[in-house]
């Protein structure tokens, strides 16, 4: 608090009045000094709070890569010529060699103007420019699988606008897009018309119906060059088809495919290139090295969590250790101050509930049998060779590699569901994960959240001790401010008594 009176420190009385009213405001602020020490102690709860959500969602992770067959193909493949095909594995591909022969590619209809548009100037046709002269129309059919439209041109109509309409044109009596993509190019001055599907049955038909002397647009978007005049009559400009695709895999002849992509015998193939006369080699090998890698990496993150949980909820607050203030930390070196802080921060989560749960429902996860799976087949970790071992407190696993890579190479398909279904180990655990981050958020608020936007139990108690602390700061410059006015009053008063007593002095004298 800013004032204008002027301060007498101790000039009547002799005394140090300075130091007494910076000892008298140290007794005064020890109710801010608290505020300011639970606040920074919530403030560190918080982010103790928020690594900790971090650690629960890099466990997540691992477990998210269980959740579904693609962590458990145990194949690969590979292509004896990628410029002919990609090919993967699926989780029911069977190891061996394969030949692959592409007779033809998947096309679709399509139509690329012949030659450059060129406008009644001579010059190339831009896509802002106007198609008719000013009072004229045209008009043509354009026709596919899906059915039959109508495109009028206007005066106004540029061919960027003319592309607009085909693409969105609907048939005229089911309301069905034709399902076609117009684009015209202003590099070339061309348009490219085509199907968006693929296969022998696509078509695109360009049918002009302008009247006599009319601008055959049909015709220019068909061969390009100079705008050329309608008959009158009907007349087909464009007639164009897609193409199916044709391979053979492994001596089987596979036709009349809609795209290339396909999937045969448990191989998904990318067909990059038709070459009826050359043949690819497709290689499938067994790989269950990367499903053991996955399980080994999510029961070793697992174990790494339950040894941090254990860590914190097992670690208690050393009660003679309190935050530090501004003061207390300016008596002390560096190295002091480091070594308290490490104290103060002790038992951050000691014994926290969100914590405990989380162990509770994480464990009952991977040591429960999963439901839904038949007598006889896996339906726990314990039959994989992960288990903790006798007599184990902390409740980490341990695993009998051995017997888990015999699992995965006898048993892949009962591995796959003991980990995907509905109630297997990877889903369950990936909820309560879920479950324990929701928690962790309305407690602490996400790693990335902002201080202005933390709405978290936390946040508000943070944002309202600092409100607490504000009021205090200025009740503390108001106690402060009377401090200086008590003793400015009586070092005036002492001066006034020192004059009287001088003067009756000197005149006894």
């Amino acid at each position: 608090m800013f004032t204008n009176q002027m301060r007498i420190t101790g000039f009547a009385s002799g005394l140090d009045t300075t130091s007494m009213i910076r000892d008298l405001m140290t007794a005064e602020r020890a109710p801010l000094d608290k505020l300011f020490q639970q606040k920074e102690w919530l403030q560190w709860q918080r982010d103790a709070y928020r690594d900790v959500n971090l650690e629960i969602a890099t466990f997540r992770n691992k477990a998210d890569k269980l959740r579904f067959s693609s962590g458990f193909n145990g194949f690969s493949a590979s292509s004896s010529d990628t410029s002919r095909a990609l090919v993967a594995a699926q989780s029911n591909a069977v190891a061996g060699s394969y030949n692959l022969t592409i007779n033809s590619l998947a096309e679709v209809a399509k139509i690329k103007t012949v030659n450059a548009i060129i406008k009644s100037d001579g010059t190339a046709a831009q896509a802002t420019d106007k198609i008719l002269a000013a009072g004229q129309t045209a008009s043509f059919t354009i026709e596919s699988l899906n059915g039959q439209a109508s495109i009028t041109i206007t005066e106004d109509d540029t061919y960027s606008s003319l592309a607009s309409k085909i693409s969105s044109a609907t048939d005229a009596t089911t309301g069905i897009s034709l399902g076609v993509r117009a684009s015209f190019d202003a590099t070339t001055s061309r348009f490219v018309l085509s199907s968006k599907e693929m296969g022998g049955n696509q078509k695109i038909v360009l049918t002009d119906t302008s009247a006599a002397g009319s601008t055959n647009v049909a015709g220019l978007i068909t061969n390009g060059g100079s705008a050329a005049q309608s008959s009158g009559t009907a007349t087909v400009a464009a007639n164009v088809t897609g193409t199916y695709g044709e391979i053979v895999f492994d001596g089987t002849l596979i036709q009349n495919l809609k795209s290339n992509k396909v999937s045969v015998y448990g191989v998904d193939l990318t067909l990059l290139k038709a070459d009826p006369v050359n043949t690819t080699t497709i290689s499938v090998n067994s790989d269950t090295e990367s499903i053991f890698a996955n399980i080994k990496d999510f029961v070793e993150s697992y174990n790494s969590l339950i040894d941090s949980f254990n860590t914190k909820i097992k670690e208690p607050k050393d009660r003679d250790y309190r935050p530090l203030t501004d003061a207390q930390r300016e008596e002390l070196s560096e190295k002091e101050a480091e070594k308290w802080d490490e104290k103060a921060k002790q038992g951050l989560l000691y014994n926290d509930q969100i914590l405990r749960e989380t162990l509770t429902k994480l464990r009952g996860s991977m040591y429960t049998p999963v439901a839904g799976i038949p007598n006889g087949q896996l339906r726990m970790l314990s039959e994989l060779g992960i288990k903790s071992p006798y007599m184990s407190l902390d409740g980490k696993l341990e695993i009998d590699e051995a017997k888990l890579r015999e699992a995965i190479a006898n048993k892949p398909d009962e591995i796959e569901a003991l980990f995907t279904s509905e109630d297997g180990i990877a889903s369950r655990v990936y909820e309560e994960v879920n479950k324990a981050i929701d928690k962790l958020n309305k407690k602490a608020g996400g790693p990335q959240t902002s201080p202005n936007l933390d709405s978290s139990a936390l946040g508000k108690s943070i944002a309202g001790i600092g409100q607490q602390m504000i009021s205090w700061e200025d009740k503390l410059a108001r106690i402060e401010e009377r401090y200086w006015k008590q003793f400015t009053a009586m070092e005036t008063a002492l001066s006034k008594m020192n004059e009287q007593s001088n003067y009756i002095t000197g005149m006894i004298g």
